[in-house]
């Protein structure tokens, strides 16, 4: 017997074997892999879709009356927290005004744009009560409000949205120094909404 063959066909076995394992391991490696990394999301997909399908299955059996789930209204005006947004400023409700309170708060605005002569910040400070004042006064938000500066979410009509970035600004001017611009577009947008309160038909 030829020793050098033999001892060859011996090393071609062990190389071989060792072949198939490192193949085997390998398979075995991503198969891993595949379960610790792929798998996962083709479950929580699987899972997403499920609830989807079950979700809509429910809400498809299911009667809410919505008017209830909206809690009681401020009025016919449907302020409450759930209402549908109120986009137009003539759904709103305000009562009247004397002609002593309509001359006064003409004139108070008039001293908040005196104040904004000499103090922008200050002038915003104003603006904030007196609007505070009027909104109370017209039976708009409750008069025993803990935060009579904060529009109902449902006010959504644009010089409400305004009135909101005027606050904004004003809570700034404490611990910063806004650009003038700035505080002269708040004082606008104050005044918009202030005077469309203020002359918004009962």
């Amino acid at each position: 017997m030829d020793l050098g063959k033999a001892g060859t066909r011996k090393d071609m076995s062990a190389l071989t074997f060792i072949a198939i394992a490192a193949l085997v391991l390998a398979g075995l490696g991503l198969n891993w892999c595949a379960r610790r990394l792929i798998g996962p999301q083709y479950a929580r997909r699987a899972a997403a879709r499920r609830f989807a399908r079950e979700f809509a299955e429910l809400a498809a059996g299911t009667e809410l009356d919505l008017a209830a789930l909206r809690g009681p209204a401020h009025g016919s005006a449907a302020m409450a927290a759930y209402a549908e947004p109120t986009s137009d400023v003539r759904l709103l409700e305000p009562r009247t005004l004397s002609l002593e309170d309509q001359d006064y708060y003409a004139t108070s605005w008039r001293n908040v744009r005196g104040e904004f002569a000499v103090s922008p910040p200050s002038a915003l400070v104003l603006a904030t009560h007196l609007t505070a004042n009027l909104l109370l006064n017209r039976g708009l938000l409750p008069v025993d409000t803990a935060r009579p500066t904060l529009l109902p979410e449902t006010w959504t009509f644009a010089s409400a949205r305004g009135y909101r970035d005027a606050l904004g600004v004003c809570s700034r001017t404490d611990a910063e120094d806004v650009p003038k611009d700035e505080l002269t577009k708040a004082l606008t947008q104050f005044e918009d909404f202030y005077f469309e309160m203020l002359t918004l038909s009962p």
